[in-house]
């Protein structure tokens, strides 16, 4: 796998490429690597929100495998619900591109990478949450599926 670029050679190369006084082409090209990230996100609480409303339709039928199947699926909609705080706190929090601190174009562009280099982190770690409580998830599933008639309602409940 290829190295990414440092936070100092791409603001040079991004600076090389529009020029240290191009404010408004590099705010545009900024604007559009938040939106891909925000997109992103999106998904990601997409994908948490199908995982909560499934546990709320079959989660009981799940967790009556076992007490395995229980705390696997407790603990993959709890680390499911982390992924979701992670990244809307993280990276749907906002700041506005035009709120960010800097004297000049470079500083300005510096204080910009880092503020969504922050928000690529909790976006990542999200993905890992994300990806994580999934797998805790699918594994009380695989122990239903394994034991299908390990798990038949008692009294209605």
């Amino acid at each position: 796998m290829p190295r990414a670029l440092s936070h100092a050679d791409e603001m040079s190369r991004i600076l090389a490429a529009y020029g240290d006084r191009s404010f408004e082409p590099i705010m545009a090209m900024l604007e559009r690597q938040f939106t891909v990230l925000h997109n992103r996100s999106q998904v990601v609480l997409t994908l948490c929100g199908i995982v909560i409303s499934t546990t709320g339709f079959s989660g009981r039928l799940i967790a009556g495998t076992s007490p395995m199947a229980q705390l696997l699926v407790i603990v993959g909609v709890a680390t499911v619900l982390l992924a979701a705080a992670t990244v809307v706190l993280g990276v749907l929090h906002l700041r506005w591109l035009t709120q960010q601190l800097g004297a000049d174009t470079a500083a300005w562009l510096d204080t910009t990478l880092r503020y969504r280099d922050r928000k690529t982190h909790f976006y990542r770690v999200g993905l890992v949450l994300l990806t994580l409580g999934l797998a805790f998830y699918v594994a009380a599933i695989s122990l239903m599926l394994l034991h299908p008639t390990a798990a038949p309602l008692v009294n209605g409940r």
